[in-house]
């Protein structure tokens, strides 16, 4: 729900106005603004909650507090009562209300009574001071530049840049990373000096001060072994799931769901038909055969859906460059274009959509979960000469295909990908969690980083970059699931689904990421998360009381573009070929164009991890030449 924007410390005319105007897909309904001296912000709106009397800005009792606001507070019903029993009184019926009366009550401690996905910039006329906060998943992103004083922020880099004082530059420092993770990880971005106020952290701006940022929430790992019963937990977190989607539910206008052919989306619509047995479901496929729409259209047939399927195809990568500049930042995978293409659909008849995002980060559902945890159990027996002398070469032995059935991998894992298996438990010894995490999923690791750059830019290749994510106490699985909130859930999985869905005015809510339910799963023990070559063990078990057995113990497809299947295609060749051919890859300087052309010729292998290389060197391109560039069209 809408898009929020503003500035301070300095006066540019019609700036607010031209943030509005480059933000209109977030809010076609409406806007709003308001200005104060050394002050000025702005929304747009997507009408969701109270679609008469809910415009923005809003202000408390006697003006002195006045908000804009991104997102949805789901528990808003319930802090409205609660507060206007303390003496609030309310002037609308919606949730972006309860925040200036939750911080006229509680200051900066309302953040913990929020039940929801929020970005919010709310203005103190009494101190002249500017408070700023972010969900605690990241769940709605915003961003800021600030220099001597001077602060700009909004929900989109784009409209950062309408300023004449926000520069419009790529930071050359933040593209190892994204080499290495497909993504540039919090708080830094792609652009020089433009950032993003990191997942659960607020910001307060006083008049002449560096602004102040903390963290006001973070997930509390358990020390012992003093669990509950395995039933207890199924018991509970049945309970907050369905809670969640009750909440989540919470609409003025229709609700529709995602449904793939896995067990994450499946329960959430399960759950949702509890509520309400008429739900729309929407799956997309790729006419492939690692199509997942024929699994999805059984689930929807065994739940009663009203169901619809989308398919993307080659030819869509047309809307790559529209994409991206939806995107702001480069994220480098092709899905996004799926992405895009699903909520186009569900858009044309609806403004919300519940999807089954954030299950795996809590219950253990990814690939490299159960490998980390396999290998940590095994180095915790296995003597290191052994390991590195007779193991590392034995796996180096075993037929890629083997490897290909033993886990799921998302296309052919091909001879590099297992020099990557073989490299990362090489090396496993001599590296913390984070950095094991890291090299297991990495795109592309330092080495081939280093081969690819240009020589002057070949320096830049370390893994300093790497975030300096906190690893205390806790049993290991949850010290591994509990990185992902710090780096991987707000700049990897959550962005392509916020920025996809809101370029077509849709709002998409992720009740497994209702932060009681993840507390509740770091209660749990290790053990009924994830085992041996088991996931989800427990969300299985949930699963069980509401599907059939077929859902349920359907393994994972890993959700992905079939780039092996793809890449042949005229236009997508005509693609490789406009962006990564000689003249461009001199021009941006990073690269060895050498290197690159040799890159897209082992595309022919079909193997994933060049076919991925590739297609993030392509939209690395094709951000720079919408970004930097500004050739939009």
């Amino acid at each position: 729900m809408c898009a929020i924007f503003g500035f301070s410390g300095f006066d540019e005319p019609g700036l607010l106005e031209r943030m509005a105007r480059i933000l209109v897909h977030r809010g076609p309904d409406g806007e709003g603004f308001f200005n104060a001296p050394g002050f000025s912000m702005g929304m747009r709106r997507l009408s969701i909650i109270d679609l008469e009397t809910g415009w923005q800005p809003i202000y408390n009792e006697d003006d002195s507090l006045v908000v804009c606001y991104n997102g949805e507070i789901y528990n808003y019903v319930e802090l409205a009562e609660e507060l206007k029993s303390k003496g609030h009184a309310f002037k609308t019926h919606s949730d972006t209300e309860v925040i200036v009366h939750a911080y006229e009550e509680w200051g900066e401690e309302c953040l913990q009574r929020f039940n929801g996905m929020f970005a919010f910039a709310l203005y103190d006329r009494r101190k002249d001071e500017i408070f700023l906060a972010r969900d605690r998943c990241g769940q709605k992103p915003l961003y800021y530049w600030q220099e001597g004083g001077r602060l700009i922020f909004a929900s989109e880099v784009k409209a950062i840049l309408e300023s004449q004082h926000a520069p419009r530059a790529c930071n050359t420092r933040a593209l190892d990373a994204y080499l290495g993770l497909r993504y540039v990880p919090e708080p830094a971005t792609m652009f020089k000096d433009i950032y993003t106020l990191p997942a659960a952290h607020c910001m307060r701006v006083k008049k002449g001060q560096a602004p102040e940022i903390r963290r006001y929430w973070d997930i509390q790992l358990t020390e012992g072994d003093d669990y509950q019963s395995d039933d207890f937990y199924l018991e509970q977190i049945e309970a907050k799931l369905m809670d969640a989607v009750r909440l989540t539910m919470r609409s003025d206008v229709p609700v529709a769901a995602y449904l793939s052919g896995g067990v994450d989306s499946s329960v959430i619509v399960a759950a949702m038909t509890k509520f309400n047995p008429n739900i729309n479901t929407f799956a997309i496929g790729f006419d492939s055969p690692i199509d997942e729409t024929k699994d999805a259209a059984e689930t929807a047939k065994f739940l009663g859906t009203n169901h619809q399927e989308v398919h993307c195809l080659p030819q869509d990568f047309d809307l790559l460059r529209k994409v991206i500049w939806h995107m702001d930042r480069p994220v480098g995978d092709a899905l996004i274009i799926a992405f895009y293409k699903l909520a186009e659909a569900a858009s044309s008849r609806f403004k919300v959509v519940l999807s089954g995002e954030g299950a795996d980060e809590v219950y253990a559902g990814y690939s490299f979960h159960k490998v980390m945890q396999l290998v940590d159990n095994y180095m915790r027996c296995m003597p290191g000469a052994l390991h590195q002398h007779g193991v590392v070469p034995m796996l180096n032995a075993v037929p890629v295909g083997l490897l290909n059935k033993m886990f799921e991998f998302p296309a052919y894992l091909g001879e590099r990908g297992k020099a990557r298996l073989v490299g990362f438990l090489r090396h496993y010894r001599g590296r913390n969690l984070f950095q094991n995490y890291t090299a297991l999923k990495t795109l592309w690791d330092i080495d081939e980083r280093r081969s690819i750059y240009s020589e002057e830019f070949a320096a830049q290749a370390n893994d300093d970059w790497i975030p300096k994510v906190r690893d205390e106490g806790g049993k290991f699985l949850d010290r591994l699931l509990k990185i992902q909130y710090d780096e991987w859930l707000q700049d990897w999985a959550i962005i392509r689904q916020d920025k996809n869905t809101m370029a077509h005015s849709l709002e998409i809510r992720l009740p497994f990421l209702d932060h009681t339910l993840i507390e509740e799963g770091f209660r749990m023990p290790p053990r009924i998360k994830a085992r041996f070559l088991k996931d989800k063990i427990i969300e299985r078990r949930l699963a069980a009381k509401l599907l059939p057995r077929e859902v349920v113990n359907r393994p994972k497809n890993p959700f992905f573009l079939p780039m092996e299947f793809f890449f042949e295609h005229p236009q997508i060749s005509a693609l490789i070929r406009e962006t990564l051919n000689r003249d461009q890859i001199l021009k941006r300087g990073y690269f060895n164009p050498d290197k690159v052309d040799a890159l897209v010729k082992k595309m022919e292998t079909r193997e994933f991890v060049y076919l991925k290389q590739v297609m993030s060197l392509v939209i690395l391109e094709l951000w720079h030449q919408v970004f930097i560039d500004k050739q939009v069209g």
